[in-house]
């Protein structure tokens, strides 16, 4: 959980200093396979990190929570 502490705070850091511009900004990527190739808002991909990060959280204290029980 330390290491996780950390790159929240490093995500956290990041994150607080991106203007509305800034998240309003295009940026396209390279398609995997099988997807269309599209262009996305920053603040959009920022939204994917973070529920991707709220889930592998949820994972984590629950498997600790298991551990803990043992």
């Amino acid at each position: 959980m330390e290491a996780r502490a950390g790159r929240v705070a490093v995500v956290r850091g990041i994150v607080d200093g991106l203007t509305d511009t800034e998240l309003a900004r295009m940026c396209t990527r390279a398609p995997a396979p099988g997807y269309p190739e599209e262009a996305r808002s920053v603040g959009s991909c920022l939204r994917v990190v973070m529920e991707e990060e709220c889930e592998h959280r949820r994972y984590m204290v629950r498997d600790l929570a298991v551990l803990d029980a043992r």
